[in-house]
């Protein structure tokens, strides 16, 4: 019997860090202007030998880079800080209502949140096509333009690797699908 084919169709829901702080450009917390885009390149180092001329002998992975891209249809604060991330909220003395944002002190270390891309059409419960990105960052900068049409703008989120990395072992950046490779065991001891 023929195996189903999946084709790769429609917007995905892309979820930005996790619990309370999380942003979801899911159709419903946050909209897309456009569609977003996953970049994953990896790096190598080329061996060559006098021998072969400049032919590349061989390649060995030494790296990766990587990068989402996706352009907001709304801006608020919580969406100003994802896309300049060298940013700090004004806070109101009475209260700590945020009111606005200003840029950070410099020597600010960039923290990154892990990313989550789910397509739209499939089910919450179904993870396997979903790209999870452990911790991606804005590294660069904010343009807005104000003209007499819908206002957007872009977000591009760069790769680091994962909180607790470990460069001796695979899954330091990312993993594809529903069970995350480096998830603590949870399970009670026997």
């Amino acid at each position: 019997m023929a195996e189903e084919k999946q084709y790769i169709y429609g917007v995905a829901d892309i979820t930005i860090g996790e619990g309370a702080n999380q942003i979801k450009f899911d159709g419903k917390d946050y909209l897309q202007a456009e569609g977003g885009s996953l970049n994953l390149t990896p790096q190598y180092t080329e061996f060559t030998f006098v021998d072969f001329g400049e032919t590349v002998v061989e390649r060995r992975l030494s790296g990766w880079e990587g990068e989402v891209v996706i352009v907001a249809g709304q801006e608020d604060a919580e969406i100003l800080e994802l896309a300049l991330a060298s940013t700090e909220p004004i806070t109101e003395t009475e209260g700590g209502t945020e009111v606005g944002a200003m840029d950070a002190k410099i020597g600010t270390k960039v923290q990154g949140r892990k990313v989550r891309i789910h397509p739209r059409i499939l089910p919450d419960s179904i993870k396997d096509r979903d790209w999870n990105i452990y911790n991606m960052a804005s590294i660069g900068g904010f343009e807005r333009e104000y003209n007499a049409e819908q206002g957007n703008f872009t977000i591009t989120l760069t790769m680091m690797p994962r909180e607790g990395f470990d460069a001796s072992k695979p899954g330091n950046f990312f993993y594809r699908g529903g069970v995350d490779p480096n998830a603590e065991d949870t399970s009670p001891n026997e």
